[in-house]
């Protein structure tokens, strides 16, 4: 398959990449305060909707973290591994990136719906259900949307209680962070993620764990059929995708 860029940078994603930049080069090192959201939009002269979304960004590349009544600070910088997997999908921005993470996804996720439904206690039943179908919001800014559906994700692993699976899935949100924001682009995707979280969410509840996997499963491979039509959405004329009804 082809290399396909899928779109041009917005503007979020160029203050991202220039904030990212100078965390790389020291202007704010790990432990300092990150300036505000109103003094990025000064900074840069953008709208604040535009700094927020550079922002949500920068905080599921887990650079910069927010600590509640005091602001948000600059990490620690990856560790080795998460380097590692850098080097494989850069910046998820082109088809053969996107496509690399979804199959990644495919080969572990179905396991960790598995190890949850036998292992999720009585409370963690209550927030898997009240946060599975929170995507179905029209509302939602495609950053919104990635971050909301990610959330479903990771807490699915900390069910698991297993750490490894915490960390991993904790690396593989930076980098599925923009397949997220492409696949957001089809109107129809966030109803359709919504049912899918559901379905995985009343299997693991109810302790089936054969059935978890195989929902979990099913969800993953309906987005990769989303990535597949974007890409023959897109790879005729190179343009931005729109939303298209015809998908799916």
């Amino acid at each position: 398959m082809d290399v396909i860029p899928f779109q041009r940078k917005n503007r979020s994603d160029v203050i991202f990449e220039k904030l990212k930049e100078l965390i790389g080069n020291g202007q704010w090192k790990p432990g300092d305060r990150f300036p505000t959201e109103m003094e990025l939009t000064r900074i840069f002269n953008v709208g604040r909707s535009t700094v927020r979304e550079a922002l949500n960004h920068l905080k599921t590349s887990n650079l910069v973290r927010v600590v509640p009544g005091k602001g948000t600070f600059v990490t620690e910088p990856p560790a080795v591994e998460h380097q590692i997997l850098s080097r494989h999908i850069p910046d998820s921005a082109t088809a053969k990136e996107l496509f690399n993470i979804i199959e990644f996804r495919i080969c572990i996720e179905p396991s960790t719906a598995y190890l949850a439904a036998e292992r999720i206690s009585g409370s963690q039943k209550k927030k898997i259900l009240g946060i599975a179908g929170a995507v179905d919001n029209e509302e939602l800014s495609p950053s919104e949307f990635a971050e909301t559906d990610i959330e479903f994700h990771i807490f699915l692993a900390e069910i698991t209680g297993n750490p490894l699976c915490v960390e991993i899935m904790n690396y593989l949100h930076t980098f599925f962070y923009k397949q997220q924001i492409v696949t957001s682009l089809i109107s129809t995707r966030k109803k359709a993620a919504a049912q899918s979280h559901i379905a995985v969410a009343k299997a693991v509840t109810a302790h089936n764990a054969k059935l978890a996997e195989k929902e979990m499963r099913a969800h993953l491979c309906n987005t990769r059929e989303y990535l597949e039509c974007i890409v023959r959405e897109t790879a005729f004329s190179g343009a931005a995708p729109r939303e298209k009804e015809s998908c799916l």
